[in-house]
């Protein structure tokens, strides 16, 4: 679905992303997790390219995004949801047309269809009595189920979460994990998650990439990287996050 090729990336003098080989396969649930600064977030932002590489092919769904024109990577972005840090709620709209707008504009269906797709999906993150609340009335984790209600309401083959826990208070956090943990298993979309939390990486995922200094320095199932580590870099890390 996915498929990296010595990718890098550079921000002035500072290489954020150090040849990237990575292919992830359709379907799959991948979190991605490492030390601040160690390009996880901007590796993320590549798949959508909201980041150019300066070197290397990545490739979505057969079309290269390297390479592609804007008409292209505009088509292509409509199948790839993300979920960010913060909400990005419009806070004029409810929550309801929230979900609705974007579908409706891009003709993703007829009216009554996308209506009823994004009650089903506010229903699905358990927000289903809020569909005529505005994100002011909201709690912070539940603006953020409603950010991933809209992303799901897109249909999209590829929905992308970049760290989407780090701006909710401690009480909330739990929350918003639960239905990203819940949307994961009950749909068929290939997911990739950048988060700190190691617990839900390590009930969600069945493939764990370790990033550091924007180099992948541990690649396996969940089992093997949070038990049986094979890089030092990553035993240090999981030391002082775990204990």
């Amino acid at each position: 679905m996915i498929h990296f090729e010595g990718v890098h990336l550079s921000f002035g003098k500072n290489e954020v992303l150090c040849g990237i080989d990575l292919t992830i396969r359709r379907g799959s649930k991948t979190v991605i997790i490492g030390p601040s600064g160690g390009g996880k977030s901007t590796l993320l932002r590549t798949i959508n390219r909201f980041e150019k590489p300066n070197k290397g092919r990545i490739v979505v769904d057969g079309h290269d995004l390297t390479s592609a024109s804007n008409r292209q990577l505009y088509a292509l972005r409509q199948s790839i949801g993300m979920v960010f840090q913060s909400f990005n709620l419009y806070p004029h709209k409810t929550a309801l047309e929230n979900l609705t707008m974007a579908p409706l504009m891009l003709k993703r269906g007829t009216k009554q269809e996308v209506k009823l797709r994004a009650l089903e999906n506010l229903r699905a993150v358990g927000l289903s009595d809020k569909a005529d609340a505005y994100p002011s009335q909201l709690s912070g984790g539940q603006q953020q189920r409603v950010a991933i209600a809209r992303a799901l309401t897109m249909n999209p083959s590829i929905l992308l979460f970049d760290e989407p826990t780090s701006a909710l208070d401690p009480e909330m956090i739990q929350e918003v994990l639960d239905i990203m943990e819940k949307v994961a298993h009950q749909q068929d979309i290939t997911m990739l998650f950048v988060t700190h939390e190691m617990r839900f990486a390590e009930h969600i995922a069945d493939r764990v990439l370790f990033l550091d200094g924007g180099r992948i320095a541990e690649d396996g199932t969940p089992d093997q990287v949070f038990h049986q580590p094979k890089s030092t870099r990553t035993v240090a890390f999981l030391g002082k996050i775990l204990h």
